[in-house]
This record gives structure tokens, C-alpha cells and sequence, in this order.
């Protein structure tokens, strides 16, 4: 039965890795369309790409790294962009920390276990 167990955690962290990656890719798609165009400012705005999940418009949005300027129309902060990434960067670091933390703690009590 722990070969199951350790099955399932293996397919829910794959899962769970790969949807990162789906995201990071559609957040580079929405940035290449914005810097293809040079929309880089209110006078350059240009509208929304169509084929785009909603989610990655919305949270680019919520943090200001793209601005609606008007009906439809909006531009790329670039400054804003890269303190979005850095953000992430620390996010990503803290959750491995903990994971690492949380995995020394497993590891010791398995060993407190078999002593």
C-alpha cells in the first residue's frame, strides 16, 4: 500500500509542476504580444490577444504589469513586469524552503522510528 501512496504523490507533484509550467509559458505569450507590438506606453496601446486563458490576463492585470488604457486597450509595464518576477522568485523560493524543512522533519521521524 505505500508504493500506492507514494504513487499518488509523485503523479500530484507532476501534475502540479506541470500546470506551473503551463502558466509560465502563457505569461510569456501574453509579454512577447505586448513587446512585439512595442506597446510599452498609453500612446502605443494595442488590445488584448484573443487566444489567451483569462486567468493569465487577470492576474498580469492585478499587478499592474499590464494597463488598460481605455476600451480594449493596453500596454505592457515593463517595470512593473520585472518586480512581478522577482516576487514570484521569492514566492518560489519560500515554498521550497518549507518543503525542504518539511521533508527533514519526515526524514527524522522516520529515522526517530526505526532507532
Amino acid at each position: 500500500m505505500i508504493w500506492l501512496e507514494g504513487w499518488i504523490m509523485n503523479v500530484a507533484a507532476n501534475a502540479g509542476a506541470n500546470v506551473a509550467i503551463m502558466a509560465a509559458v502563457m505569461r510569456k505569450r501574453m509579454i512577447q504580444h505586448f513587446e512585439k507590438a512595442g506597446a510599452f506606453g498609453a500612446e502605443t496601446a494595442i488590445p488584448l490577444p484573443t487566444k489567451h486563458p483569462r486567468s493569465t490576463v487577470n492576474a498580469l492585470i492585478k499587478h499592474k504589469v499590464i494597463v488598460s488604457v481605455g476600451e480594449n486597450l493596453f500596454y505592457l509595464d515593463r517595470e512593473a513586469d520585472a518586480r512581478s518576477l522577482r516576487e514570484q522568485g521569492k514566492a518560489a523560493l519560500a515554498v521550497l524552503g518549507m518543503l525542504a524543512l518539511i521533508g527533514l522533519i519526515v526524514l527524522g521521524m522516520v529515522l526517530v522510528g526505526r532507532a
